[in-house]
């Protein structure tokens, strides 16, 4: 007994120090959160996945409808996997600097790419952890990249509570947070499972524009911006349209509004976060609108998060923002995009776009597109544009008095 006793003690100690230099590791790899749970399934992470699929809110993301069983098992990725180690690391960038004009990114896209950069970062802080202990570590590391439920688990390790938008807010760090794992085979200290309130805030829900977030926690991503503009591959619905508001790539929304952020959320310290790494805050619309191709598509963003739209996905996006904008100043690239681009889904939010801000040269581009267009689904969306500029017409003071100040802007 003395023996089980002295090796069960030994065990821990080992434990203990490990966890320990695990910690100190992923300080100085740039890490701001460090968490562990065993490996083992998320049960509760689990069911929450089978009721939304059930509802059907996952849409058409395929990676999202997997079994929720093989989602939820850390085992399932590696089989000798015995804890999680869950790391989060901050991407706050500031807020969008005032625009005169351009489509809005969400914070995590201004830079470069997460994917690459963090698992460069996860295989340094698994060779160092390796060379500290003086032992062979089975791991696999990951971000965003492999199908487990990742903020479920980093609850598990700690990391957070799920708010009420979905997201997972840590007490100290608020939710600008990427999320990285380590499986290792590693039995270490485990932390006590993240806990936490939104109390009796609401802020996220209510200014939603498109309504997603259908109960605490449970977000549609049918109507969800980020899915519209980033894994949706077709159109955005006419209806939801307006309600993008200036976003060309995700929404922030629900994270600007929430309190944690307003009082935790810290700068990033990894400059490949930052603006001047990657796009920025604001896309150029018209120069955007002009890539023709995918090759010059890939140049201008390759490396940065804005290519997993693709080319027509991002065209799509501009338009939106810019028929939501009502700058007269896009309507040459629009009626450019109506005229030349090989893609419908571009052709047809062109048109929506173009109906939305009006004006004489506006008209024109829809009316010639009338005679050339032999896209069914684009002629209706030019058809429906011109009834709108006719109705528009109609009203005292015409379409640009109705909608636009006099530098052709929203006011």
């Amino acid at each position: 007994m003395t023996e089980a006793r002295d090796t069960e003690h030994k065990g821990h100690t080992e434990g203990a120090e490990a966890r320990r230099v695990l910690e100190e590791l992923a300080r100085e790899r740039g890490f701001d959160l460090v968490g562990v749970a065993r490996a083992e399934p998320l049960v509760r992470g689990g069911e929450r996945l089978r009721q939304w699929q059930e509802a059907g809110m996952s849409a058409d993301m395929g990676y999202m409808q997997r079994p929720p069983e093989r989602l939820s098992d850390p085992r399932a990725l590696q089989k000798s996997a015995r804890s999680v180690v869950s790391l989060g690391v901050s991407y706050y960038p500031g807020d969008h600097p005032e625009s005169a004009g351009g489509g809005r990114v969400a914070r995590y896209a201004w830079g470069r790419d997460y994917h690459e950069v963090i698992k460069g970062r996860l295989f340094e802080l698994r060779s160092e952890l390796e060379e500290r202990l003086g032992v062979r570590i089975k791991a696999r590391g990951f971000t965003d990249a492999v199908p487990l439920l990742e903020r479920s688990a980093a609850q598990n390790a700690g990391l957070g509570f799920f708010g009420r938008n979905a997201c997972l807010i840590s007490q100290k760090a608020g939710s600008y947070f990427f999320i990285a794992d380590l499986l290792v085979d590693l039995d270490l200290p485990v932390d006590e499972q993240g806990e936490g309130t939104c109390g009796r805030c609401t802020r996220c829900m209510s200014a939603c524009p498109t309504g997603a977030i259908k109960a605490p926690g449970v977000v549609d991503a049918r109507l969800c911006i980020s899915y519209l503009t980033i894994e949706n591959a077709g159109e955005i619905p006419r209806d939801l349209r307006p309600k993008v508001g200036d976003w060309a790539f995700g929404c922030d929304i629900c994270q600007e509004v929430c309190p944690y952020n307003k009082t935790k959320a810290a700068r990033s310290r990894w400059p490949e976060f930052s603006a001047e790494a990657g796009a920025g805050p604001y896309l150029d619309i018209p120069g955007t609108l002009a890539i023709r191709d995918d090759t010059e598509f890939e140049r201008r963003f390759s490396g940065t998060p804005l290519t997993r739209p693709g080319r027509a996905g991002m065209l799509r996006n501009c338009c939106v923002s810019a028929g939501n904008q009502r700058d007269a100043g896009y309507v040459p690239a629009l009626a450019g995009c109506l005229r030349e681009d090989g893609s419908p889904l571009v052709r047809g939010h062109a048109a929506w776009a173009l109906g939305r801000i009006g004006g004489a040269e506006a008209a024109a581009a829809l009316e010639e597109s009338v005679m050339k267009e032999e896209d069914g689904w684009v002629l209706e969306e030019v058809r429906l544009a011109l009834e709108e500029l006719g109705e528009a017409e109609e009203k005292p003071g015409g379409a640009a008095e109705d909608a636009t100040g006099r530098d052709g802007r929203i006011e």
